[in-house]
């Protein structure tokens, strides 16, 4: 049989187009992810009043027993009890995204004060069930997995200086306190650096930090005060939390979500 000359041409293999990853294609829709990711410059007082809007509305559209943030502010004010709102009705002003959530955060003094917190909300709320957990009194809807409301003491320096820092609002007619900014920021620096806190959550602190500081450079929005919030990061952490929290909002400004490492922790 006759052999195949070598005609010295080389052939090579048709190449296969390499497949397009998820992402290519799509630089045009750069404008509407940043209108997607654009927040609302809202007062304290307007940020609170959506959240709560959201929370009732979606207790509602789900069938769950209602928890009503007015109620709770009056009884607290008719005890004449200090306290601030945390958790996403606090931080909502300084996110510029409010958003709905499960539980109402209320922060009181520890002692006298947060013991007849704790009472009042028993009062006004005698069905749901209170359980004792560290440093907070959570109350739950009978059945229910997670709490509908939790009366907090501070458990740290800087959640003390939230307590005595807080803004006042006035909402639909009464007075209600949220953290400052810097507050918030350390606060959500903490939860960060909680290891016992679940991952998920851990990363949500994150986020919120990263918007927190985001916001904090849109059009008239007031910047944060650097050295108040290193002090802040200082109660968090000593020797260590000042200097870290600053390069978190150096790296959200950046455009980054701060990441801690284990080294971190306090």
């Amino acid at each position: 049989m006759p052999r195949a000359r070598n005609t010295g041409i080389t052939v090579r293999a048709k190449m296969k187009p390499k497949p397009l990853r998820p992402g290519d294609g799509l630089a045009g829709r750069a404008e509407w992810e940043a209108m997607k990711a654009s927040r609302r410059n809202l007062t304290p007082a307007e940020a609170v009043r959506e959240c709560d809007f959201l929370t009732a509305q979606y207790r509602r559209m789900f069938g769950m027993p209602e928890i009503d943030l007015k109620k709770i502010v009056a009884a607290l004010h008719a005890k004449k009890i200090p306290f601030v709102l945390t958790g996403a009705h606090g931080i909502s002003t300084w996110t510029g995204r409010p958003r709905s959530t499960h539980d109402v955060d209320i922060l009181v003094k520890s002692g006298r004060n947060y013991q007849r917190a704790v009472k009042a909300i028993q009062g006004l709320y005698p069905d749901l069930e209170m359980r004792l957990l560290a440093g907070v009194a959570a109350f739950f809807v009978p059945g229910e997995r997670q709490s509908v409301i939790d009366v907090i003491f501070p458990h740290r320096l800087d959640i003390a200086q939230t307590l005595e820092t807080a803004i006042t609002a006035e909402v639909q007619g009464m007075k209600v306190r949220v953290p400052t900014l810097e507050a918030a920021l350390a606060n959500k620096y903490g939860a960060m650096l909680a290891l016992s806190r679940e991952f998920t959550r851990r990363g949500q602190d994150a986020v919120d930090f990263a918007t927190m500081v985001k916001h904090s450079m849109d059009e008239g929005r007031d910047p944060i005060d650097m050295a108040r919030l290193a002090k802040l990061g200082e109660l968090v952490w000593p020797e260590g939390g000042g200097k870290e929290i600053v390069r978190f909002v150096e790296e959200a400004k950046a455009g980054k979500v701060p990441n801690p490492t284990p080294s971190s922790s306090p």
